[in-house]
């Protein structure tokens, strides 16, 4: 019997997500949906379809493999590899119709070399850094760069994008600087004749505050699973969580006051309780930060995390739970945004971001569609 941890997904929560996101976008925008990274841990084949029927225009991926994936899966929209691309993935790229990222020319050449012998064109889309210094060709040096790729016959240069550094922060003076050079960047490519049918810049904050960065296409990825990716979205639009985390419990411990339990023994009863074992734990996607300080839901009741997380185990306190018992129902992560359980309050109380929140549910624990 498999273990009883589950992902809960709302497919119908992440179309309403994308319709909500649709009706913020200037006339003839485009969006693409991000399902890198398993859909940010929702599922990317399941996610995709319903997004290509919800219309988007663009899926796009962190690797080639997460390409292949969704090709094998028969969907049929353009794929944008949004990562460096590998050169000997070059022949997956070709057999699998895939759209690349060039983040510099020699990139671009070596795939024009590969490529010349295909019976189509590899559509192409030059990252400019306009200030992140992650990814990309530097904006000066963007406009020489593109007439070069333009002139490789085996490539079709489609897009040109950016992407901000500070835009979940708002207001912060980075983001009208990368807005201000790619603005100059698009000037320029206008009176030399070289800018492409897609551009692109903003992802989920950007997307709610900065409507004048639109452009051709949107690159959605957090708020399409429900999450603000900031406190001034919130005000914007309405968005629902899309995945919960549950399971149920498959041992009780009795444990005495002064006792310890798990690794370490960090925490000791301070009465006689009653402890429930969860079959999940930090390799689940259950962070071990939340050890001593978490809390799950069962019979309607918030319970605190005893002791430390595991890597497949965790332990809570069920001692004023009146209905304690082997398969008693718990909920690990709700979905909502209110919630303590929610993936933004969990990130809050791990330090970190809801993306590593939700990414971090691995593909051992199953998903479920509803």
């Amino acid at each position: 019997m498999p273990r009883p941890t589950y992902a809960e997904v709302n497919i119908q929560a992440i179309r309403r997500n994308f319709r909500a996101l649709r009706g913020l976008l200037n006339p003839g925008t485009a969006m693409a949906g991000i399902v890198k990274a398993d859909a940010y841990g929702h599922g990317a084949v399941p996610v995709a379809r319903a997004l290509v029927e919800e219309g988007v225009r663009m899926l796009g991926v962190a690797l080639v493999e997460e390409g292949v994936e969704l090709r094998q899966a028969g969907l049929q929209v353009p794929i944008l590899v949004l990562g460096t691309l590998p050169l000997d993935e070059i022949p997956a790229v070709l057999e699998h119709d895939l759209t690349v990222t060039i983040d510099d020319v020699r990139t671009a050449r070596a795939l024009a070399a590969r490529a010349a012998g295909s019976p189509r064109r590899v559509a192409v889309h030059l990252k400019v850094d306009t200030g992140m210094n992650r990814l990309g060709v530097r904006a000066e040096a963007a406009p020489d760069a593109l007439a070069e790729i333009a002139g490789l016959k085996a490539l079709a240069l489609e897009g040109v994008y950016t992407h901000f550094a500070c835009a979940d922060e708002d207001c912060h003076p980075a983001t009208p600087d990368q807005l201000a050079r790619f603005r100059h960047l698009l000037a320029t490519l206008e009176a030399r004749g070289l800018r492409p049918p897609l551009v692109h810049a903003v992802n989920s904050s950007a997307l709610v505050l900065l409507p004048d960065a639109h452009y051709d296409m949107v690159r959605p990825g957090l708020a399409l699973y429900g999450i603000h990716p900031c406190e001034a979205t919130a005000a914007r639009v309405t968005l629902e969580p899309a995945m919960a985390l549950r399971t149920e419990v498959t041992h009780l411990k009795h444990v005495r006051r002064g006792e310890g339990a798990s690794y370490g023994h960090t925490w000791r009863a301070e009465r006689d309780s009653v402890l429930g074992l969860l079959p999940i734990g930090y390799a689940d996607g259950l962070p071990r930060a939340l050890s001593n300080c978490g809390q799950v839901r069962a019979d309607g009741r918030l319970c605190p995390v005893r002791g430390i997380i595991c890597m497949d185990a965790t332990m809570v306190d069920l001692t004023d739970v009146r209905e304690a018992r082997v398969g008693l129902p718990v909920t690990v992560m709700e979905a909502s945004n209110e919630s303590p359980l929610g993936a933004a309050a969990m990130a809050r109380a791990c330090g970190t971001i809801s993306h590593e929140i939700l990414t971090g549910v691995g593909r051992r624990v199953p998903r479920r569609y509803v």
